[in-house]
């Protein structure tokens, strides 16, 4: 049986065989990490109530708007690194990651600085449709979180250098870690603490932050020793080649925060904290579609850039068609899913929230939408080709709001899924087959080769 496997994991020319040993090694710390991700919601809400938990998740996402000011910096370091180690330009690839690394740290200390203190002017109260009296408690909870969320952002940055060498189970090990460590502190905190925000601010940035500083230490001092970032490499002139393709990754990121992470502020602010919760609950238990996905697409941006690069496309030709077959076989067990969602929510929650089925099938639908449009994306980022990409993105999200605020308000939770599935599927689902499929027979010209 071992035999077996390692003959399945080497077979196919090198790129798909690192692809393989990855997709291997991921499938076993996702799993790893799905299994605490489930074990965390119960966690926390029997820590600071379901209302207070719809809190936290608002929060949550109103801080990941800070990733905006990356400015796509990362991504583009990471298409950059790739383009140098296929040319053997290490010392430039070191360059390049010194330069990404500074420019991230000065960025986002400005923007923490800024933040913290626009904190203190703002009803926090009035845009979370939170009770006053959690107002000193809600404030200082979100000045950690920033804290937390602008330290890991400069740290998060050997994620994608690790995913550029095509080591994306490496970066997953870490996640896996944070959650099993988080996992830990909230149980020693239900046991030996009152409910308090702030302490779950504190419990779920520290794991984050420890985590990420043994992964720095860790992969600059052993993989990733000979591009380890140093200030006497920093070289400002070269921020253009990583920022040029950065600025459409940047604008990707703003659409993709404003279309995933309005919802729960959309929610909380209309409706209520509490529907937060439930919107969330079957969020994550769907997003278990979407980790398979990401398990199984992670390799593959490195391995299309380095294809591209060295006009491989009949590997790129016959690998699309076998990642359009594992869409359809994760379009398969989301159905499955559907079907025992109810039984699921009782076994996992004790019947501590209550999830429609409407809405469960509402965040079916859309996260099959948002695994096939992320197949496309994904290819044409290691093709270095988004222009059409950010153009399809941007229709999404201005359509979306408008659509969303309207139907939430109509029609509650029901309202806001249905539109933005129909504005996900309109604008982005169409255009990437036709790129890609353009891109690898070598017919795409003006805007389809942008």
């Amino acid at each position: 049986m071992f035999n077996y496997i390692k003959t399945f994991l080497n077979r196919g020319n090198r790129r798909t065989a690192l692809a393989k040993k990855n997709i291997a090694a991921m499938f076993f710390l996702k799993g790893i990490s799905v299994l605490c991700t489930l074990l965390i919601v119960p966690l926390t809400i029997d820590y600071v109530s379901q209302y207070e938990y719809g809190i936290w998740l608002t929060i949550s996402s109103l801080v990941a708007w800070l990733s905006f000011f990356d400015l796509g910096i990362s991504n583009g370091l990471r298409n950059k690194f790739i383009e140098a180690i296929e040319k053997k330009k290490h010392k430039l690839a070191k360059i390049y990651v010194s330069t990404a690394y500074t420019i991230i740290s000065v960025i986002i200390c400005t923007t923490w600085a800024v933040a913290v203190i626009a904190a203190f002017f703002i009803d926090w109260c009035n845009i979370l449709n939170a009770e006053p009296s959690l107002s000193k408690e809600l404030l200082w909870t979100i000045i950690i979180v920033i804290s937390n969320f602008s330290i890991l952002f400069v740290l998060g940055i050997n994620r994608s250098l690790l995913n550029a060498i095509q080591k994306p189970a490496i970066a997953s090990a870490f996640d896996t870690a944070t959650q099993a460590l988080l996992c830990v502190v909230l149980f020693l905190l239900t046991r030996f603490t009152e409910g308090s925000l702030t302490n779950l601010a504190f419990a779920m940035g520290g794991t984050s932050l420890l985590v990420l500083v043994i992964s720095n230490t860790w992969t600059f001092s052993r993989i990733l020793r000979q591009y380890r970032p140093s200030l006497r490499l920093v070289r400002f002139r070269m921020a253009k080649g990583i920022v040029s393709i950065g600025v459409l990754f940047f604008l990707i990121q703003i659409i993709s925060i404003i279309f995933y992470q309005t919802n729960n502020l959309i929610i909380s602010h209309f409706i209520g904290p509490d529907e937060v919760v439930v919107y969330n609950i079957a969020y994550k238990y769907m997003q278990i579609l979407s980790m398979i996905f990401a398990i199984l697409i992670a390799p593959f941006w490195s391995a299309y850039a380095e294809a591209y690069i060295n006009g491989d496309y009949q590997w790129m030709r016959h690998t699309t068609k076998k990642l359009i077959q594992i869409v359809g076989f994760i379009a398969f067990l989301g159905l499955i899913m559907t079907a025992v969602s109810q039984w699921f929510y009782h076994i996992w929650l004790n019947d501590s929230v209550k999830v429609p089925l409407t809405i469960t099938i509402l965040v079916f639908a859309f996260h099959i939408c948002t695994i096939w449009s992320t197949l496309w994306t994904q290819i044409l980022c290691g093709f270095g080709k988004i222009r059409l990409q950010t153009i399809c993105s941007t229709l999404c999200c201005v359509s979306y709001l408008p659509m969303g605020i309207l139907g939430c308000k109509l029609y509650g939770l029901t309202g806001l899924l249905t539109a933005s599935l129909v504005s996900f599927a309109f604008f982005t689902s169409w255009f990437g087959i036709i790129q890609v499929k353009k891109l690898i027979n070598r017919t795409a010209t003006g805007i389809w080769n942008k």
